[in-house]
């Protein structure tokens, strides 16, 4: 018997402390659209053949949101504060048995 499992992905902002090695906490934001992060990260995509593929994570740093403020602040229901906090947009995936759906069903598309 081949059960295949399947997963949710879920794109989590990683809020940490400027001063510290330690995470604050995390903001899951996979309401937001992959073609957006696309468009918001592209500048920071190096080797990857999808989105998150070969990197950990993508920042967003001031210059950045100053750039998409709009979206962000409307987007995003947290504070920017970059004198006191570093942001870090990532992926991760979860066994979907026994989960409620708030992810993504399918892996980012391929980036061209």
């Amino acid at each position: 018997m081949n059960i295949e499992k399947k997963y949710y992905y879920q794109v989590d902002l990683t809020v940490a402390l400027t001063t510290s090695e330690f995470v604050f906490g995390y903001i899951n934001i996979s309401h937001i659209p992959y073609f957006k992060f696309m468009e918001l990260f592209k500048d920071q995509v190096v080797n990857e053949k999808f989105l998150f593929d070969d990197s950990l994570s993508y920042f967003i740093d001031e210059e950045l949101y100053i750039k998409h403020k709009e979206f962000f602040d409307k987007e995003i229901p947290f504070a920017f504060d970059f004198g006191l906090f570093e942001y870090s947009v990532s992926l991760s995936s979860v066994d979907a048995q026994n989960y409620q759906k708030n992810y993504y069903e399918e892996l980012p598309p391929l980036l061209t």
